[in-house]
């Protein structure tokens, strides 16, 4: 594209320079009369310049506009600080695109927030990082960790990342109650603690010690006939017996720790230095500078955002610290078992079971410190089984 002008010409004479041009071969295109002392007329840069010389001062000429490659250039010349900062300012926009600003949580019931959200920052996805694009990981994960989770859908909106759950629930429909005759009966050895009949006779009572498949709950009522033509001896009735037998119930757990512990001493020593992290891009000055074999990590955050840009900066000091061991004292062995037993409580134990009182005994080996942990467990020790209403009137008529 060749440079050119729209101009503006005013005089007495407009037909008189428009005469002038063609005898000098200046192409005039797009020539518009306004009125007898104005026009306008576009004209190629070079002719421009001609057509001032033919004019003189008889006629007013004024640029109205410019086109072509050189204007362009010019003008894009001198607009580069506003080129430079709106490329910059789309680039940004673009890279706080690539991080996660907001996670939002829907459809959970018996499952907390907090449960939910720890599974996905375990998994990797939390406020600050990066877009995974993938998301089948942190459906797996949510699965494995969550029974109750039957359904799961991840996905982005804008910045923001929609996680949608659906818990398993409760059967709306009333069931079928089992009337199949049948006992409660003890599935280990245990004393009773508490024992609450729904339908049934109760066979034991708080502080019975009772052994494995001891009866707790007979689904098999005895009863005298009203009915003459039976006789007036005693029947026997069968039901499915129903009910709860909380009993303490004794288990034994085996835990392990080093006699020498590990523990660090500081030598006074230190290097400071800064964190920064912008995006997925980090900078650790003092972890650029440690050569200290064996140190600590301390960190004082400053600024930690997650919009417009994830963006955090600390202060960090490492510290140098000597490793030695030092054996384990009887109040710190007692805690960690505490702690162990607290963990076992967590981890094994199902819901409704509850510890009721534990002894501790300590042995050695050469480099080990055992603890036996004798329980006592309250926990409900009644399974149902089926009554075989043969045998038991036969065992009833042998007596």
């Amino acid at each position: 594209m060749r440079h050119h002008r729209k101009i503006r010409i005013e005089g007495t004479d407009l037909p008189g320079i428009v005469n002038k041009c063609i005898r000098n071969g200046i192409l005039l295109k797009d020539l518009r009369y306004k009125d007898q002392l104005e026009s306008t007329v576009e004209v190629k840069d070079d002719d421009y310049r001609r057509l001032k010389k033919i004019a003189g001062h008889s006629y007013r000429m004024t640029t109205i506009s410019e086109g072509g490659t050189i204007p362009f250039l010019n003008k894009i010349k001198s607009n580069i600080p506003t080129i430079i900062g709106a490329f910059l300012l789309g680039a940004l926009i673009f890279y706080q695109g690539l991080f996660i600003a907001e996670i939002r949580v829907d459809g959970y019931r018996s499952i907390t927030e907090a449960e939910i959200r720890q599974t996905l920052a375990d998994a990797g996805l939390e406020e600050g990082v990066r877009k995974p694009g993938n998301y089948d990981n942190i459906k797996a994960a949510l699965y494995e960790n969550h029974r109750k989770i039957t359904w799961v859908s991840i996905y982005e909106d804008g910045r923001s990342i929609r996680v949608n759950i659906a818990e398993a629930g409760k059967a709306e429909e009333a069931k079928e109650k089992d009337m199949t005759p049948a006992h409660i009966v003890a599935s280990r050895s245990g004393i009773i603690e508490k024992i609450t009949p729904l339908q049934g006779n109760a066979r034991a009572q708080k502080g019975d010690y009772v052994n494995k498949g001891d009866i707790l709950i007979s689904g098999r009522y005895k009863y005298q006939s009203t009915d003459y033509s039976k006789g007036d001896g005693f029947f026997y009735m069968y039901s499915h017996a129903e009910g709860k037998v909380l009993a303490k119930v004794p288990r034994q757990v085996t835990f392990y720790m080093q006699k020498a512990q590990p523990s660090e001493k500081l030598t006074g020593r230190s290097i400071p230095g800064l964190y920064i992290r912008i995006g997925d891009m980090q900078i650790d000055t003092a972890k650029i500078m440690n050569r200290y074999k064996v140190s600590v990590r301390r960190e004082t955050v400053l600024i930690d955002l997650v919009r417009p840009l994830p963006l955090k900066i600390s202060f960090v000091e490492v510290r140098e610290t000597e490793a030695k061991k030092r054996r384990i004292s009887p109040e710190k062995r007692k805690a960690v078992t505490e702690a162990a037993i607290r963990q076992y409580k967590r981890e094994e134990m199902t819901r409704g079971e509850e510890i009721v009182s534990y002894d501790i005994a300590f042995s050695e080996t050469e480099n080990l410190i055992i603890a036996d942990v004798f329980m006592e467990v309250l926990e409900d020790i009644g399974e149902e089984r089926k009554i075989d209403m043969k045998n038991e009137e036969k065992s009833e008529k042998d007596r």
